[in-house]
């Protein structure tokens, strides 16, 4: 007998675009259907990039199913919530503006959110917004769920990225709101599996790759309290 689903909404959102919010949406919704969850991609994006990547290859590549959810605006909390019914994980891929209807509809139901950034200036700049969406959010729903930044595209060997992951750590105006130990780096193996419509676990010569989405999904399932890998 199939178990009842977890119903878990992780929400990745930033105020600004380019930071890899699909990347991490699918790569973590990806690493989740591999470990056996019963995962849903829903694309609050027009851009659908999300639905491109699950796409190709007629979808073969990757284990999740696909939602366009973007068309549904001041009604993505509810069908959020009834897509709870039948999921066990729905990672909500908002588009870039925290002024999106769909990006405060799934931050008012969600369990997670996540914050991708870069570590430029522009990038970090833009970062208080999307902190201060979440921490309004939890105030309106009454809902207590935990709120990550994780830094993307992040190169070990550049001194000023490593600064600037100091000062986003160090933030006193968010402390509740810290960023995970975990990274993506900056590997090209995260954006080619894209082409594949697959995840790192499908590409070639992806070890490290790998084990970083490894260890981000680990963390992830530690925030929701659900096992790392899916029994049965």
């Amino acid at each position: 007998m199939k178990s009842k689903p977890l119903g878990k909404i992780i929400t990745v959102f930033n105020q600004k675009g380019g930071v890899g919010k699909t990347t991490t949406t699918c790569q973590l919704a990806g690493t989740f259907g591999h470990r056996g969850y019963d995962v849903l991609v829903a694309d609050l994006d027009a851009q659908q990039t999300a639905a491109s990547w699950l796409s190709r290859e007629d979808g073969a590549n990757f284990p999740a199913t696909l939602w366009s959810g973007f068309r549904y605006k001041d009604s993505t909390a509810s069908e959020l919530g009834k897509l709870s019914t039948k999921y066990d994980l729905i990672f909500v891929d908002c588009a870039p503006a925290v002024d999106q209807p769909g990006t405060w509809a799934s931050l008012l139901v969600n369990d997670l959110a996540l914050i991708p950034t870069k570590l430029s200036p522009a990038d970090t700049d833009a970062l208080p917004a999307a902190l201060a969406l979440a921490k309004k959010a939890l105030l309106t729903s009454g809902r207590e769920y935990p709120v990550r930044v994780i830094p993307t595209a992040f190169r070990r060997n550049r001194a000023d990225e490593k600064a600037a992951l100091e000062v986003v750590s160090a933030d006193k105006n968010y402390p509740e709101f810290p960023p995970l130990k975990q990274v993506l780096s900056d590997r090209i193996a995260f954006t080619r599996s894209m082409l594949y419509g697959a995840t790192v676990h499908s590409m070639p010569n992806a070890k490290d790759a790998i084990h970083e989405i490894d260890a981000l999904a680990d963390a992830v399932a530690k925030l929701l309290k659900i096992p790392a890998n899916k029994k049965g």
